[in-house]
């Protein structure tokens, strides 16, 4: 028996779930327009430990959606995840993102996942009916001709840049869109099969995966807080 607690924040929703082996004792999810994460991460974290009768220190791990994704969703999912490893002396298991997008589409289809990564780029990550990894992790800019390699085969693509892919690519029978954000709940059986082989990573190292440096917008104010030129 082992509970584990699962935190997705690397797009505009806000996801934690608590499981108990594969089984979903409680979830909280919360998609809005701007970030609320910082409101609502722990506030959720908390939700789902009273939802089921847990205390933290009940806890055997904690997973964390790794990236990429949004620079402020995914520091702030870390240092979260982190704190409580830290704090509580558990492990820590990370996720790529694009796999766990995968993963609930993984039946009839090879799946490509597709992360906005705004204008026409998308980070974008390729998996196997098995949800083997097949092309990995990039950022890609869409052209007309993306994916044209797998033209002859049955592809779904997921994620939240899904539409803006399938305006860019020209008709296909063979592929499917499904515009939708990684949640808690994929990460259940991901995060499982990791604490059962204890696939951990460190705490004390971990960043998350950007793949894209951080952008920085130099402040137009002094230290004083004047406007300067």
């Amino acid at each position: 028996m082992a509970f584990l607690l699962h935190l997705e924040t690397s797009t505009e929703q806000c996801s934690v779930a608590l499981s108990e082996n594969q089984t979903v004792l409680s979830h909280r999810v919360e998609l809005g327009e701007g970030f609320s994460h910082a409101a609502k991460l722990h506030v959720f974290i908390d939700e789902v430990l009273q939802d089921a009768g847990i205390v933290p220190s009940q806890l055997d791990a904690i997973s964390v959606s790794e990236g990429p994704g949004s620079f402020t969703g995914l520091r702030i999912g870390s240092v979260a995840a982190k704190g409580l490893c830290f704090a509580l002396d558990i492990p820590l298991i990370t996720l790529p993102t694009l796999a766990v997008l995968a993963f609930p589409f993984l039946e009839n289809a090879k799946v490509i996942s597709l992360l906005d990564a705004r204008r026409d780029e998308v980070y974008t990550a390729t998996y196997t009916l098995e949800g083997k990894e097949c092309t990995p992790a990039q950022a890609h800019i869409l052209t007309a001709n993306s994916f044209s390699e797998y033209i002859q085969e049955t592809c779904c693509f997921v994620g939240t840049g899904a539409k803006k892919t399938e305006e860019i690519l020209p008709p296909n029978p063979t592929w499917t869109f499904v515009q939708t954000h990684p949640t808690a709940t994929a990460m259940i059986t991901l995060a499982n099969t990791a604490f059962v082989n204890q696939q951990f990573t460190d705490h004390y190292a971990f960043v998350p995966t950007y793949i894209k440096p951080v952008r920085i917008t130099p402040s137009k104010k002094d230290a004083l807080g004047r406007m300067v030129d």
